[in-house]
């Protein structure tokens, strides 16, 4: 009988662990500290044979550890999509851990009436298809419901996110370490500037580190960085991250203090047509401070809709009530419903430039 391994020793490993129906033999994970995780053995990937069933763990970057794993020869991998579905538990012990939208207080996650306000707001049928089936999978935790998750973040060939923009002017709200801005560059498009707000200092190193490359072969575009977070007011705020929860929370006892600013207060007469925000979960504050912005230039927007649970709601029926021209659609580009992402698509020529 082949051995059964879980990919990854982490939070996730231990959850695939709990929720298995079969008998794991080992954990996989070159960078572990530890030698047993959960009483089993922790194992380097070059300690085992390539036969090994393998259950993917790691959350993000699944797709492309099954393809450097199918390299090296191995024949019988499990990527973190098809394991969900092997595993019908797996939601309801996740919830445990009050993981982002996905808590343990299951009221929280569902407001029948302003669902429904949002699914009228909604412009294309698989957008409707898609709150439809995040709605089951919230009130039921069954898998049959898990949405596969597709298409490129923030760029998504069945949303026009980019067709009625001919000059860009980008504002990246939670810029990380540019990634999105080097996809941005891959579309044929021309790009005035782009603005990064980031807090964190990691992150800003390598942003800049990028950009400077970017510009290299973007010469004419201007790339700037805004050295802290995105909120409804310029303030220094405390946050606190608790571990798998990704989603960083007020919390006044913190020691990690972050800057923000109101985009309100600092893009001034830029003229952007198209923001982006993935910020931790103050998408609702960082709207609030857009406000003037939005309803003066209409830009397109890409809202992240997954770090509280009623983000699903609150943030299309916000931007509705600031903005309410916009055509919306909801897609899904990870795991779990992360990057769950609203775009909002203005009708007004203002946005051509």
């Amino acid at each position: 009988m082949n051995d059964i391994a879980i990919y990854g020793a982490g939070s996730y490993g231990k959850l695939f662990f709990k929720a298995l129906n079969e008998k794991v033999t080992f954990f996989i994970d070159d960078f572990a500290t530890n030698k047993v995780l959960c009483d089993i053995p922790i194992k380097k990937l070059s300690e085992i044979s390539k036969d090994t069933k393998i259950y993917i763990s790691i959350l993000q970057h699944s797709k492309e550890i099954e393809q450097i794993l199918i390299k090296d020869g191995y024949t019988n991998i499990i990527n973190f999509t098809d394991s969900i579905f092997q595993m019908p538990d797996i939601l309801k012990e996740i919830s445990k851990t009050n993981y982002l939208w996905l808590v343990s207080d299951h009221k929280r996650m569902i407001n029948n009436k302003k669902i429904k306000e949002v699914h009228t707001l909604l412009y294309d049928k698989r957008s409707k298809e898609i709150l439809t089936q995040i709605t089951n999978l919230r009130k039921t935790l069954d898998t049959k419901y898990y949405i596969k998750p597709s298409g490129i973040e923030y760029f998504p060939e069945d949303v026009p996110i980019l067709n009625n923009i001919k000059n860009v002017n980008f504002i990246d709200c939670g810029a990380y370490t540019g990634d999105t801005i080097e996809e941005l560059t891959k579309k044929d498009k021309q790009i005035g500037y782009t603005l990064s707000f980031e807090p964190d200092q990691k992150n800003l190193l390598r942003l800049n580190q990028q950009l400077a490359t970017l510009k290299n072969k973007f010469p004419t575009t201007n790339f700037m960085v805004y050295p802290a977070g995105v909120y409804s007011k310029n303030d220094i705020l405390k946050f606190s991250n608790n571990g798998i929860d990704s989603s960083a929370s007020l919390d006044s006892s913190s020691s990690l203090e972050v800057p923000v600013v109101s985009l309100d207060n600092v893009i001034l007469h830029s003229n952007p047509n198209f923001i982006k925000m993935d910020i931790e979960g103050a998408e609702k504050e960082a709207l609030l401070g857009a406000t003037k912005t939005i309803k003066k230039y209409k830009p397109n927007l890409a809202i992240c809709l997954y770090h509280k649970p009623e983000d699903l709601w609150e943030l299309p029926l916000l931007i509705n009530k600031i903005e309410p021209s916009y055509e919306m659609y909801i897609r899904v580009h990870e795991d779990m419903c992360l990057s769950t992402v609203l775009y909002c698509i203005t009708k007004d020529e203002k946005c051509i430039n």
